[in-house]
């Protein structure tokens, strides 16, 4: 106010260096205590200049990092077919003959002489066929004793005058019983497997 009681004239002046103040208070005001010096500032001036004291910015408020969601990822329903982790096992054939019924092939590990190979031998059938070089005793001996080391019971064998041996044995399945025969084929020895159907 001036001394007649009016309020004091702001000329362009006057407003330019009001502004100068106010900014400068603005670049140097920090924390709590500054804002109420730079308040006490502004109104000493508006007193003496006539200005008005600009109106303050509201400061941003902080978001606590805890109140910020992140957004949320779905995982994928996985879809398609159950896939088997395995099939059902695939049981080899079966055939009758005048002994019985017999599978048409042999399961690995069953016991055979020593040398054994695979052969095509024209009589049958039979569920598997070999010949080896070891002659028909040693031959019929090593096929009992494998039987045996294998848990199959009453194993025994019976021969013939042409030098042909029959190994009878059962196995530990009700119904399961098999026979290897031996019989001299020139230089080799022929070995014949009849495997009941009954056999695992």
């Amino acid at each position: 106010m001036t001394a007649s009681g009016s309020p004091p004239r702001v000329t362009a002046r006057t407003a330019a260096s009001c502004a100068r103040r106010v900014r400068a208070w603005r670049v140097r005001a920090s924390g709590a205590g500054a804002v109420v010096a730079g308040l006490v500032l502004v109104t000493a001036l508006s007193a003496v200049t006539g200005c008005s004291a600009p109106a303050a910015s509201p400061s941003p408020t902080a978001v606590p990092t805890s109140v910020i969601a992140s957004p949320a990822i779905s995982s994928p329903t996985a879809g398609g077919t159950p896939v088997a982790t395995s099939g059902p096992s695939a049981s080899a054939g079966t055939t009758s003959t005048d002994w019985g019924e017999i599978r048409d092939a042999v399961p690995a590990g069953f016991p055979l002489p020593p040398g054994a190979e695979p052969a095509d031998l024209p009589d049958g059938p039979f569920s598997g066929t070999y010949t080896t070089s070891t002659p028909a005793a040693g031959a019929a001996d090593a096929v009992r004793a494998g039987l045996i080391a294998a848990g199959y019971t009453n194993v025994g064998s019976s021969g013939t005058e042409t030098g042909e041996i029959a190994i009878d044995a059962t196995g530990a399945v009700a119904g399961c019983r098999v026979r290897v025969t031996v019989r001299p084929l020139g230089a080799l020895t022929a070995v014949e497997v009849l495997y009941g159907a009954a056999c695992p």
